[in-house]
């Protein structure tokens, strides 16, 4: 009986590994009448990679395929607008419409995602009704309204900040938790960052999602005081190349600002008062443009007398250059030693000044 009951358990095993899936497969059944293309893209190290595309009628839909292990996938219409997202894996994912989305059931992973998901989703539509509620407040002139909402806003945040990272601390080993820390990564400066990376257990800091975070880590950290600043080649007014690492001096100001950003407009007097006292004795000023409109940022440099070097690649918020720097907001500064280490960040006004009196002799 004994040995009966053994070879039974040994088919029963493998039966089971018999019937794992060799691929996935995804079933989605969003109901009505909707309809069109839909395409199933996955994250790569190289981007964005197509894996396949089906036709949805009357809300129904499938795709099939086979992945390499657990990855990032998006579903997209035909205007590649995303619809979902699915912690893809080689097992059967289904889709249907929920009260407040459409709701994905798939592996353990994918739950884990989903509670990552629902968080952001949150503050997401939060946030969009604030926006209708401060636009109207605005439009009254209703400063107390205003503040109201900021307050009431900047609290919900500080809410929705605790939830996910209790929710990192809940799943610090799983690469869904890794994932959630790489899709905001974009967000973030070295110090956030490395606060939610450093929830993380080393299962979740060793997978795909969290080597993106340490390459990213190691990008942010060049931007640090004590870092050594990337190199970048940019375009001036008049179509000479630029280069930072080309350019010598004792000190270096990298001035990211924009024609149309009314604080830094009102900065430019100071810096050219700085330029003038402090490029005698080697400091250069390079001058980065978040512009997208040529004619607009030559009037600026003109109406401002900025007379140091200015580049641009005209990509306004996509400009590589941001990017590049991790420019969030303008105006941008980030002072640099002769060998384009950063000696300080986002200084402006009298402690610029002072920082650069510091370095060069008053």
């Amino acid at each position: 009986m004994k040995l009966i009951m053994m070879i039974l358990l040994l088919l029963s095993g493998v039966m089971s590994r018999g019937q794992e899936p060799e691929g996935f497969r995804i079933i989605g059944n969003l109901g009505g009448s909707l309809g069109g293309r839909l395409f199933l893209v996955v994250s790569t190290e190289k981007g964005l990679e197509d894996l396949g595309e089906t036709d949805m009628e009357a809300g129904k839909f499938e795709f099939t395929g086979k992945v390499n292990g657990l990855t990032l996938a998006y579903i997209l219409t035909e205007e590649r607008q995303p619809i979902a997202t699915l912690m893809l894996e080689n097992r059967i994912f289904t889709l249907q419409s929920g009260a407040t989305g459409i709701e994905i059931y798939g592996g353990e992973q994918q739950q884990i995602w989903n509670q990552f998901e629902a968080v952001t989703r949150d503050i997401s539509r939060r946030q969009m009704q604030m926006e209708q509620q401060i636009k109207a407040a605005y439009s009254a002139q209703n400063q107390l309204q205003l503040q109201a909402l900021q307050s009431e806003f900047e609290q919900y945040a500080s809410e929705a900040q605790k939830k996910q990272e209790d929710l990192l601390r809940s799943y610090k080993d799983a690469p869904a938790a890794a994932c959630f820390v790489a899709t905001a990564m974009g967000q973030l400066d070295y110090k956030g960052l490395s606060e939610l990376f450093g929830m993380l257990g080393e299962p979740a800091s060793a997978s795909f999602f969290g080597g993106a975070v340490k390459q990213r880590l190691a990008e942010l950290r060049r931007l640090e005081v004590g870092g050594t600043a990337p190199d970048f080649r940019a375009a001036t007014l008049n179509g000479d190349t630029v280069s930072l690492y080309g350019t010598e001096a004792k000190l270096k100001l990298l001035d990211f600002w924009a024609s149309w950003c009314g604080a830094c407009r009102q900065a430019n007097p100071h810096v050219r008062k700085i330029y003038a006292k402090y490029h005698g004795a080697g400091l250069e000023i390079i001058g980065v443009s978040l512009d997208q409109q040529k004619q607009a940022w030559a009037k600026a440099i003109r109406d401002d007398k900025l007379t140091w070097v200015q580049v641009s690649d005209l990509g306004g918020w996509k400009s590589r250059l941001a990017s590049l720097y991790n420019v969030k907001a303008v105006p941008c500064t980030y002072l640099l030693d002769e060998n384009n280490r950063v000696v300080a960040k986002n200084l402006r006004g009298k402690e610029l000044q002072k920082k650069i009196a510091e370095m060069l002799g008053d």
